[in-house]
């Protein structure tokens, strides 16, 4: 199996080494030699993205850029039948991601867009029984990411949300800088998220109201506690290797299909002209 990491910043460093732990015939293309230069000689190295897609011929490419890019270079790779992932979020326009799906179609090719957070051991083990009404959420991190928290960071609860509930309907963002807040629903509960970047701790979590009680969601620690004690403790399964196997053993555009309702959301409103 032969694939390509384009990118190998923060993210791109952790794609890189899952890719070798795993056995791959790995690239590594980034136009900043001094970063490919920190990687050994198992990987085949270029700056050049056209050069390394020519002579490697990946059977697979994962984008993992500054968001801006990732439609253009996913485009290059499936013009030449080649199956993309591209990290989140995929594209600023719901338009760009649209054209890249039809591409992909029209040569019966797949572009996947990275879910990670499906594969914790919070999703995959929730016992879904009962009724939950309402879900109060809170991704709030230490550092800052790419273009704002909106962008960068709700966009992980909104795919969880639509894979356990449906389709998700945004009804309110309040932009408070590094603070974002969203009200929503989907077609089984409403929804308050918040998200925010250079906070002083960690949160990563969601409470699951039902009539039983509260069920939590403990991102970081990746476990759940049910209202009656019991706690699903984490299984540790890999979520990137888990991510990775899925998209090449089973590749299929529901994570774009996912992603392009996302952004058709996002786009109900401004938060992209704040582009940082």
């Amino acid at each position: 199996m032969k694939v390509a990491v384009v990118g190998v910043g923060n993210m791109g460093r952790h794609y890189a080494n899952k890719f070798k732990l795993m056995g791959f015939d790995t690239t590594l293309v980034d136009v900043d030699a001094q970063k490919l230069d920190k990687f050994d000689e198992y990987y085949k190295k270029y700056t050049d993205y056209e050069t390394a897609l020519k002579i490697e011929n990946p059977n697979y490419v994962f984008i993992v850029t500054s968001p801006k890019l990732h439609i253009p270079l996913a485009k290059k790779a499936l013009e030449r039948d080649i199956n993309v992932m591209v990290e989140k979020p995929p594209a600023i326009n719901p338009s760009e991601l649209e054209e890249a799906i039809n591409l992909a179609e029209k040569r019966g090719i797949y572009l996947g867009v990275s879910e990670i957070e499906l594969q914790s051991n919070s999703v995959r083990n929730f016992n879904k029984e009962g009724s939950i009404y309402e879900v109060e959420a809170y991704r709030l991190n230490l550092g800052r990411g790419y273009i704002n928290p909106f962008y960068d960071l709700a966009w992980h609860d909104l795919y969880i949300f639509q894979y356990l509930f449906g389709n998700v309907s945004l009804k309110k963002v309040v932009d408070k800088g590094d603070i974002f807040e969203v009200y929503g629903q989907t077609k089984e509960n409403e929804f308050f998220l918040q998200v925010a970047w250079s906070q002083q701790n960690l949160r990563r979590e969601w409470i699951l109201k039902t009539r039983e009680g509260n069920i939590i969601f403990d991102f970081v620690n990746d476990k759940i506690i049910y209202p009656e004690g019991y706690v699903k403790e984490k299984d540790n399964l890999d979520k990137l290797e888990s991510m990775i196997k899925k998209f090449i053993e089973k590749p299929s555009f529901e994570s774009s299909y996912r992603a392009l309702e996302i952004l058709k959301e996002f786009d109900k409103f401004k938060i992209k002209e704040k582009v940082h």
